[in-house]
C-alpha cells in the first residue's frame, strides 16, 4: 500500500515489514519508539514478548502484562465475539505447524481465545494453554500508537505506513493505492483519504472455523477510523467475503473485496 505526497520520511525494518513514517514538523523518533515498543510486546518472534509469555504459560497461570497488550487482547476478544469467531488470534498452532511462526512453548497449545480471561488488574488468566498470535491486529495498533506519539511530539500532519497498514493524519487529503491481488506489481487507487486508516490482506489466511491454512484468490481492503480496527477486520472479511460489508459496517468501517 502507498500514498503520495511531498515531505521528508524515514523507513525502518519493524513488525516484520518496513515501517515508513512521514510528518510535517514534530519529532519522527517518537513514532518509531512507539512502533518498537509494540514490537517488543506483541511479536511472536520476540521470545520475551507478552504474546510468547502467554503462549508458554501453563493452564491456571496468571500473568501481568503491559497495558498496551491488555488493550489489544481486549479488542481482540471483542472482535472475536462480534464476528462469531471469524476473527481469532488463537490460531498460532496452525501457523507453527506450517512453519510460519516460531514455537516458544514446550508443546503447541490447543486452547481457544475463550480460555484467556482478562482480569481487571491488568493480568490475564489461562483456563487452558493458548497459542496466541496478535499479528492480525497488533501491527495496526502499533501504527495508531505511533500516530498518537507523533501528534504529542508536535506533528501537525503525516502518515505511518507499515506494509499493508496505513494511517493518515492532518487536514490534507491524499490519494491511496493498494496492491492488486491478481497482479501484485500493480496498484489500484481507492480514492483520496484524510484522517483515516487503511489495511489490506490477501493470500494465505487461517480459517478459524476449520483451523486450516488456505490461500484466498482475492484481497480485502478495509477503511476505518483507526488502524487496529482496519487491520483486524481484514481477516474475517477475507475469510467470509460475502459478509464483508456487514462485518465492516458493524464497526463503522468500509470493506473492499478485490477478486
Amino acid at each position: 500500500m502507498k500514498s503520495f505526497s511531498h515531505g521528508a520520511s524515514r523507513s525502518r525494518p519493524l513488525l516484520g515489514t518496513f515501517v515508513e513514517i512521514r510528518i510535517v514538523d514534530g519529532n519522527i523518533e517518537a513514532g518509531f519508539a512507539a512502533i518498537e515498543r509494540a514490537h517488543r510486546l506483541m511479536s511472536a518472534h520476540e521470545a520475551q514478548s507478552d504474546v510468547c509469555r502467554i503462549s508458554r504459560a501453563a493452564p491456571g497461570s496468571c500473568l501481568q502484562i503491559d497495558p498496551w497488550t491488555y488493550e489489544v487482547l481486549s479488542r481482540a476478544k471483542e472482535l472475536h465475539l462480534a464476528t462469531d469467531g471469524l476473527f481469532d488470534c488463537a490460531v498460532a498452532p496452525v501457523l507453527i505447524r506450517s512453519g510460519l511462526l516460531p514455537c516458544h512453548a514446550p508443546a503447541v497449545p490447543e486452547g481457544s481465545l475463550d480460555d484467556l480471561e482478562l482480569l481487571p488488574d491488568g493480568r490475564v488468566r489461562l483456563r487452558r494453554a493458548v497459542g496466541l498470535t496478535l499479528d492480525g491486529i497488533a501491527k495496526g495498533y502499533a501504527v495508531d500508537r505511533a500516530v498518537h506519539a507523533l501528534r504529542d511530539a508536535g506533528a501537525a500532519a503525516g502518515a505511518v505506513n507499515a506494509g499493508g497498514d496505513l494511517r493518515l493524519f492532518g487536514e490534507r487529503a491524499e490519494p491511496v493505492h493498494v496492491r492488486d491481488p491478481r497482479s501484485p506489481g500493480r496498484f489500484i487507487c481507492i480514492g483520496e483519504l484524510r484522517n483515516a486508516a487503511v489495511a489490506s490482506s490477501a493470500g494465505a489466511m487461517v480459517d478459524p472455523r476449520s483451523m486450516t491454512l488456505g490461500c484466498a484468490a482475492r484481497g480485502v481492503t478495509v477503511i476505518a477510523e483507526d488502524c487496529a480496527r482496519a487491520d483486524a477486520l481484514t481477516k474475517p472479511c477475507l475469510v467470509a467475503p460475502a459478509r464483508a460489508n456487514a462485518i465492516a459496517a458493524r464497526f463503522s468501517a468500509r470493506a473492499l473485496v478485490l477478486h
